[in-house]
């Protein structure tokens, strides 16, 4: 007699957010780097400078685009990995 949730159900649900979270960020990273241009200045080396106010330039960086990556990554691995024991459980037994 099982009629609670199992641990399965809840690290498929806090996959399916961190996922969410992942691509929230993502969408706001575009939205920001397509409102505000990004400039090519080039002299001796070549820096690339936004036109975004001071506090949106931390999210139009590498970090916070390998941040959002990763918690996508994250939460479609946590539930790709209970399908797949599931469906194992299912099979051996």
């Amino acid at each position: 007699m099982n009629y609670g949730p199992k641990i399965s159900d809840y690290v498929i649900k806090s996959g399916a957010i961190i996922s969410t979270i992942g691509v929230i960020m993502l969408i706001i990273f575009g939205v920001i780097l397509l409102s505000y241009p990004v400039f090519k200045i080039c002299e001796r080396t070549c820096n690339f400078v936004s036109k975004a106010p001071q506090y949106l330039n931390q999210i139009i960086s590498p970090i916070f685009l390998f941040f959002s990556l990763i918690l996508i990554s994250l939460g479609v691995f946590l539930i790709r990995i209970v399908k797949w024991r599931t469906k194992s459980k299912l099979t051996h037994h």
